[in-house]
């Protein structure tokens, strides 16, 4: 079988034919002579069981009366047959009374008495016996030769041969004939497989020359060529395209093969990184990135080289001309159907505009202009992150609030600009008496913070304020004349004291007030007699609590209008407490204790039920557009619950206010303290249909590169930027960017508390798409609202409408 399975097809159909009809001709030939064989033998039996009864029969009369030559006599006849060798007759005392012996054979004479059968002798050979009516009175013993039987046997064995021969020849002849027939069509097919290959032609198409089963199979051969033919034409048309679409990408594409070599790049990568149009080495393409990224980067790499996992970095590049451009690499493994490795592919993008964005708005969001320092913003941020780590080490930490002792008076007398350059001297010899780890800020005209971690005692907070104090006490020369100004200090320890961020800066700010008190240019650490607000604050616990049974709560709305055409854009739902005994309380008073104790979980349930009832008979009676969208504030508890997204869903089928009029608005600050999981939590209430929009935006500490990851449809540009317009120019740089950056992520922006028309032209003018604020409406009762609505349509569509 082995020696088949190398030979070509033809030898093969050729050694089968030879093998099939020599095995059967032999078959036949072996089984025809042994019949022969067999049929010969049993006549040749038959015959001397005939001549040895008529022997016996006539030898009976000549052995009674003992006549041995009429014996002789009856055993001449055999004669006749030559195959007679010998025949012997015995009388009744088994002693030989007369013989035959053929001519040539007389050296076998008989023996003198009855010989014994041999079954294994070349001859045949019987006995008879001799019977005188049925008494025995002797034995006839005849023998004969098989040599005719074996010369007709070998007769016919050589005449078979000859068959044999004769039928081998002929199944040769018949084999090549075959040969032809069935390996043409197959060696056609094959060198018609072979040309397409050879000339990568999926257009040759094999002939058809029998409708048997070859003529099936080339059938089948060409069929399978047109599939081929029509996916290699697919696939040429895809890459195509594919090359195109890259050739136009504003994305930089690179592909990369499993030996670490840059395969493929398109224009716009080598755009990106100063080159023409040679292919660098990869090892190249990584010395062109920033060696402070580079690390990362090639960790990174070896993670998606070795464990297939995704890279999704900002990084920076220094192109040749030495110039720096920050891109954001994508890069992933990608196989084949079976899972097999096949390279990676990636692409990169030039966000160097989105970065410069981003480092200017957090300059003007995050540090002071007049000096350098860290703003509210940004040192609200490093407290919150500080109180964090002390729970984490168990150290503690202290916050100092210091405020300026006459600086209104010095300001007023030598002007501004003295002013100035007193605060920025402040903050020079604040920064000085601190370490490199602590937050010195300006968060206010002439307040400031300072944050000292790794606090061991409270004894070195007193080291650092007295420092500060004598710091401060050396005169300033400011326009010719040596000014003499002094700090009251506030200081609060976490834990001691507290070790919420909002604790903290009310504790500061109290102690701060003390210290003034006690006659300035001091320093008091804040102390349980100050705090006689924390009794208020339980106190109003415990009554936010009745008020929640009692219902005390109402909802105010205030509307949002278009920018554009002033037309009614939604509203936002406002809280208020109407108090027994104080009245009316506005939310920033009691939101803060129901944060902390929990309540707001039910105050918000309650807001977000009845501002859904509310509103929705207005945005059926079509009062309210279609696309209105009822604001809701969302506090960061809420945001966290487990069951928010339930709760809006069985609100949602309660009230049958469609849930793209529904807008929940969250701070910028809850968002960031739990990233991934916030983008979790946005993307589940996106699913509802809901729009989600970021409150009191630039008030936070977010990074560009997680804005951009939020699922955010609106940003609220907060109130404290607008209120400055157009007096600020920060204030105006920084909102102009704000909405500069909402509309290149595809996003809304609506401005808070526009109340002049200074504002109102400056938001126009920087395409913000909305407005709200009391230069359109105070928050309104439900009624209000009502009678709001239809005045705004009527004048909207009247054009009457004055902001």
């Amino acid at each position: 079988m082995k020696f088949l399975r190398s030979q070509s097809l033809r030898r093969k159909l050729v050694f089968i034919s030879l093998i099939t009809t020599g095995l059967t001709l032999t078959l036949s030939n072996l089984a025809y002579m042994s019949l022969e064989y067999y049929l010969s033998r049993q006549d040749t039996e038959k015959k001397l069981t005939v001549l040895g009864e008529v022997i016996a029969d006539r030898a009976t009369a000549a052995l009674t009366f003992g006549d041995t030559a009429l014996l002789e006599t009856n055993l001449s006849t055999l004669k006749a047959d030559s195959s007679i060798l010998r025949a012997c007759i015995y009388g009744e005392n088994q002693k030989l009374v007369a013989s035959y012996i053929a001519t040539d054979h007389q050296q076998d004479a008989c023996p003198n008495k009855v010989p014994r059968l041999r079954r294994n002798s070349y001859n045949f050979s019987q006995y008879f016996i001799i019977n005188r009516d049925t008494t025995p009175i002797g034995t006839l013993f005849i023998e004969s030769s098989r040599k005719d039987l074996l010369q007709r046997f070998n007769q016919f064995l050589i005449f078979s041969g000859i068959i044999i021969l004769a039928a081998v020849v002929l199944a040769l002849f018949l084999a090549n004939q075959l040969k032809d027939v069935i390996a043409r069509p197959m060696r056609d097919l094959s060198n018609t497989l072979r040309q397409i290959v050879n000339d990568k032609d999926y257009s040759i198409r094999a002939v058809k020359e029998n409708n048997d089963e070859l003529g099936d199979l080339v059938d089948l051969f060409n069929g399978m060529l047109d599939t081929i033919e029509d996916e290699n034409v697919s696939l040429k048309a895809s890459e195509e395209r594919f090359r195109k679409l890259t050739a136009l990408s504003p994305i930089g594409i690179f592909q990369v093969d499993t030996k670490q070599k840059l395969q493929y790049v398109n224009q716009r990568w080598r755009d990106i990184h100063g080159l023409t149009n040679e292919l660098p080495d990869l090892q190249d393409w990584f010395e062109m990135i920033n060696p402070k990224d580079i690390v990362i980067v090639q960790e990174s790499w070896n993670r998606m080289v070795f464990d297939q996992e995704s890279i999704a970095l900002e990084i920076r590049l220094v192109r040749r001309d030495n110039a720096h451009t920050w891109i954001h690499l994508l890069a992933s493994a990608f196989h084949d159907r079976d899972g097999e490795l096949l390279g990676y592919l990636g692409a990169i993008s030039d966000i160097s505009e989105l970065k410069a964005a981003q480092i200017q708005m957090e300059n003007l969001a995050f540090y002071d202009p007049l000096t350098g320092l860290a703003n509210r913003r940004l040192f609200k941020n490093r407290l919150e992150k500080a109180v964090k780590s002390v729970l984490r080490s168990g150290k503690s930490m202290a916050l100092m609030f210091l405020d300026m002792d006459q600086f209104k008076r010095i300001n007023d007398t030598l002007g501004h600009d003295a002013g100035d350059i007193l605060l920025r001297t402040v903050a020079s010899r604040l920064n000085n008496t601190v370490r490199e780890n602590d937050t010195v800020s300006r968060i206010g005209g002439d307040e400031f913070t300072i944050l000292l971690t790794d606090v061991q005692q409270s004894q070195d907070v007193l080291v650092v304020a007295d420092k500060i104090l004598k710091a401060l006490s050396r005169p300033i020369r400011i326009k010719g004349q040596d000014i003499v100004t002094s700090v009251s200090i506030g200081i609060t320890m976490t834990p001691e004291d507290s070790t919420d961020v909002n604790t903290l800066m009310k504790n500061a700010d109290l102690a701060m007030y003390w210290a003034k008190e006690m006659g300035r240019n001091n320093f008091q650490f804040f102390s349980e007699d100050m705090n006689h607000s924390i009794l208020e604050h339980l106190a109003l616990e415990k009554e936010l609590k009745e008020a929640i049974q009692r219902n005390q709560f109402t909802l105010l709305f205030q509307p949002k209008v278009s920018l554009f055409d002033y037309s009614a854009t939604g509203v936002e739902t406002l809280i208020r407490w109407e108090h027994p005994e104080r009245g009316l309380i506005t939310p920033d008073h009691f939101i803060p204790v129901a944060e902390e104790t929990g309540q707001i979980i039910d105050i918000g349930s309650w807001v977000l039920e009845q501002a859904c009832r509310q509103m929705s008979p207005l945005l059926r009676e079509g009062i309210l557009a279609p696309t209105a969208k009822v604001a809701i504030n969302l506090s960061a508890k809420q945001f966290t619950d487990p069951n928010l997204v339930q709760r809006i869903r069985t609100v949602l089928e309660i009230t049958q206010i469609p849930p793209q009029c529904l807008e929940l608005e969250i701070t910028e600050s809850t968002l960031m303290e739990d990233v991934k999981s916030a983008i979790a939590i946005m993307q589940e209430i996106k699913s509802t249909g809901i729009a989600i929009a970021i409150d009191d935006f630039g008030t936070g500490y977010s990074s560009l590169s997680y804005i951009k990851r939020f699922p955010i449809d609106v940003l609220k540009v907060d109130r404290s930027f607008v209120m400055d317009i157009p007096d600020d120019k920060n204030d105006m740089a920084i909102t102009a960017a704000i909405i500069a950056m909402a509309h290149k992520l595809s996003m809304n922006v609506v401005a808070e508390g526009v109340e002049t028309r200074e504002q109102l032209q400056f938001l126009r003018q920087n395409n913000c798409d909305e407005g709200q604020g009391y230069l359109f409406s105070r928050p309104l009762t439900l009624d209000q609202l009502h009678h709001f609505l239809i005045e705004n349509k009527a004048r909207c569509e009247n054009g009457t409408y004055q902001a």
